[in-house]
Order: C-alpha cells, then sequence, then structure tokens
C-alpha cells in the first residue's frame, strides 16, 4: 500500500520559476490528505493527475495567503463537480469567516464544510482514521502556525501459515494471536506469540514543518521520522533575515533532520529571489547527506519495511 507525497508547490509568498505556492498531497493506503492550499493548487492536482475528489480533509498550517489562497477556489470547484460528502478543515482559528465568506458570495457549496481549530501551541493527536493519526507540531512564526506529523498506526502481526496447521490453530483464535496473544493448546502448553507470527511492516510517518524558524523544540516530536519536508525559505547568509522573518535556512533545516534522526529531508518554500536551486541542496547536504530538493511535481514514496 502507498505512502507518498506529491509536491504541487514548492514557493514561498510570490511564485516564481515555475514553482507555486505552498500545497501538497500526501497518500496514505490510498486516503489523500492536503496540506496547505496556495493559490494554483487544484491546477497543480489537475496537472499531476491527483485526483481532487479523493480528498476528505484538509490541513492548513496558518493563515499566511501563500498557504490558503487556493482553498475556496478548491472547495468552489468541488461544489460545482457535485460533491455530496463532507470535507474536514484543521487550521488555526481565524480560516473559518474568510473562507464561508467567499463561498457565501456564490450560493455556498454542495457538500458540509466543516473546520477544527489546532491548538498552535501543543502537540497532540488532531485527527485519526482507520490508517493513520495526525499531530500537530508547534511552529515558530510570525503568526499562529502548526505542523503537521502523519503516522500509520501499527498493523496486526502477520500468521504464519505453517503455524496454523501445525497447533490446528481455529480461525475463530486468529484475530487474537494476531493482536499479540499467546495460542494454548488443548493440552494447557503455552505457545509464544513470536512462534505463531511475524512482526508487522513499521509504521511509516511524514512530518511537515513550514513555516518556521529555527526551532530544536521540533526534534523530540518528529525523531525517526521516514520524510521530513522543513522550510528552507532562504540561504544560509541570509540567517539573520530568516530568524526575523520567522523563517530557516537550508542548513539550518539540515541541522534539525540530522537531529531528529531523519532518514530523509525535503527542501522547499523557497524565496522568490532563487532562481538557481543548487546552493540549498549543497548547503544541506553539507550537513544532511539525505536531503533532496522539493520541487512542484516531485512525488516522494516511503516503501514499508520488515513484516
Amino acid at each position: 500500500m502507498r505512502f507518498e507525497l506529491t509536491l504541487l508547490g514548492t514557493n514561498s509568498a510570490v511564485p516564481a520559476y515555475g514553482r507555486f505556492p505552498s500545497a501538497q498531497v500526501l497518500n496514505i493506503q490510498e486516503k489523500r490528505y492536503l496540506i496547505d492550499c496556495g493559490e494554483g493548487a487544484q491546477m497543480r492536482m489537475a496537472e499531476y493527475g491527483v485526483p481532487r475528489s479523493r480528498i476528505r480533509q484538509v490541513f492548513i498550517s496558518h493563515l499566511h495567503g501563500d498557504h490558503i489562497f487556493g482553498l475556496a477556489g478548491f472547495l468552489s470547484s468541488q461544489s460545482l463537480l457535485g460533491r455530496q460528502g463532507p470535507m474536514d478543515i484543521f487550521s488555526p482559528p481565524g480560516l473559518e469567516a474568510p473562507i464561508r465568506g467567499l463561498l457565501g458570495c456564490g450560493g455556498g457549496l454542495s457538500f458540509p464544510l466543516r473546520f477544527h481549530l489546532v491548538d498552535t501551541g501543543r502537540h497532540q493527536v488532531i485527527f485519526e482514521d482507520k490508517h493513520t493519526r495526525v499531530y500537530s507540531l508547534p511552529l515558530v512564526h510570525r503568526i499562529p502556525a502548526s505542523g503537521f506529523l502523519f503516522r500509520e498506526k501499527e498493523r496486526l502481526r502477520n500468521m504464519r501459515p505453517e503455524k496454523i496447521k501445525a497447533y490446528n490453530i481455529h480461525y475463530r483464535d486468529i484475530p487474537a494471536i494476531k493482536g499479540g496473544a499467546d495460542y494454548r493448546l488443548p493440552d494447557g502448553r503455552l505457545v509464544p506469540n513470536e512462534e505463531l507470527t511475524l512482526p508487522p511492516p513499521a509504521p511509516r510517518s511524514y512530518a511537515y514543518c513550514s513555516d518556521t524558524a529555527y526551532s530544536e523544540a521540533l526534534v523530540p516530536m518528529i525523531r525517526g521520522v521516514d520524510l521530513l519536508y522543513h522550510e528552507s525559505t532562504f540561504c544560509e547568509d541570509m540567517a539573520g533575515h530568516a530568524a526575523a522573518t520567522g523563517h530557516s535556512t537550508a542548513r539550518q533545516a539540515a541541522t534539525i533532520a540530522r537531529m531528529a534522526g531523519a532518514r530523509r529531508l525535503i527542501l522547499g518554500h523557497y524565496s522568490s529571489r532563487y532562481k538557481n536551486l543548487g546552493p540549498f541542496l549543497e548547503e544541506a547536504r553539507a550537513v544532511f547527506p539525505d536531503a533532496e530538493l522539493g520541487e512542484d511535481g516531485k512525488v516522494f514514496g516511503v516503501e514499508w519495511e520488515g513484516g
């Protein structure tokens, strides 16, 4: 089952050099989650073959325009296409009124729109479904902002077919064994679970950290994450300006990735002053070799390991 991130926009406030503002879609086992929705996001979804009708949840990091100006258009288009299922939007306070105001100008929507407030000062579960939990990540920005950590729920253990036959295990006992229980034979002997099952694949994870100044407080919250998108608005020669505006440099993003033990780092949210992104990658890889440039249209996957 897929765990796949599609980048729709990787620039910061001003679109430039073919880079749109922030937006991305995460596919976890065929559930699609929209993360931020800068202008042009729905155009990118069409261009990159992202099924817009499959999106049920939208996660907005903060209320700067480059992260929300595509949202009303996306929702309006869904209504025009006859959507009936509800849409849940998770964001800091202040988003509902302007979005409902804009949509109300056109007569409203064909589907229920539900807003959920995110406490940007707390790290906590804000959403979960059958396969995934989503956690808020407090960020350091000029206005309240939250990143998001998506983590798969741990799957059940896998039965060894030969053990089912060897111990004549009844099918009614299998769910408990897959859940970790030992098995007691008719003669009273106890067969340990480890003999009967194989461990499941390790849960996969993705962290979205944008927009934020350098913050080591993130490290324990994202430790061991498989895939980390950390904003890198500037190169290191503008570190002072980055701090003053609530942003990070590529080197700082790489430092957080290294400290957290992330497996891969994706850079993004580039300032429009940069046409050539090569220096970002060079700067990051000097600190964290498994860094990659985020670019519009790029897809990053995480494979299951073990199990």
